[in-house]
């Protein structure tokens, strides 16, 4: 074997091992992490929603969130993850005989999927049928998306987590919504929008 072959064997077998110990170094996590986030433009169109407390006795099932896809590329489903900050109410425990809570809101739809959501939220969002959220397609969320068991919409208020996975916007605030990619773990997308009180 001559020199210069001896020398090119051992750098392809570093090579090789190299690569071996990166996979073998670097978790899921890590290596999911490196893969590109999705890159859309998504926009809240307007929100509509209230309290059920006086003055306005708003039902959480009127209680509205319009966004719309604008541009880029589709999203997953599966791959895509909601969270809304803001001012607003959940029942602790079940309705009507749990506890209402007013305050500081933290809503998060771990999925964009139709299973482990209330049946009028497939209703509301045909658009996804196929899977994916795409240029131009308004996506629907209400206040009775959340079910209290094995949902995938989860409510927190003022710290407290024991919810029914229902909520209400106050009406007049700012709300912020955030787009997840879930691969990646990174900020897709990112708006805020004033609640209009329901009529």
């Amino acid at each position: 074997m001559s020199p210069i072959l001896g020398v090119v064997l051992m750098l392809l077998l570093t090579i090789v091992l190299a690569g071996i110990t990166v996979s073998a170094v670097y978790s899921d996590e890590m290596l999911s992490s490196m893969k590109p986030t999705p890159v859309a433009d998504i926009d809240v169109i307007y929100i509509e929603g209230g309290l059920p407390k006086y003055p306005h006795y708003v039902k959480y099932e009127e209680n509205f969130i319009y966004v719309r896809h604008m541009g880029g590329e589709p999203l997953s489903l599966d791959s895509t993850k909601i969270v809304i900050n803001g001012m607003g109410s959940a029942y602790e425990g079940v309705v009507p005989h749990g506890t209402l809570h007013t305050g500081a809101i933290f809503i998060s739809y771990d999925d964009l999927y139709f299973d482990g959501k209330d049946f009028d939220y497939s209703s509301n969002n045909q658009v996804l049928s196929d899977g994916l959220w795409s240029t131009g397609e308004e996506l629907i969320l209400n206040g009775q998306d959340g079910i209290s068991s094995v949902s995938t919409v989860y409510v927190t208020i003022n710290g407290v987590t024991n919810t029914s996975n229902n909520y209400g916007l106050k009406e007049n605030t700012m709300i912020t919504i955030k787009i997840f990619d879930i691969q990646t773990q990174r900020l897709i997308a990112e708006s805020e929008c004033q609640v209009t009180l329901a009529e």
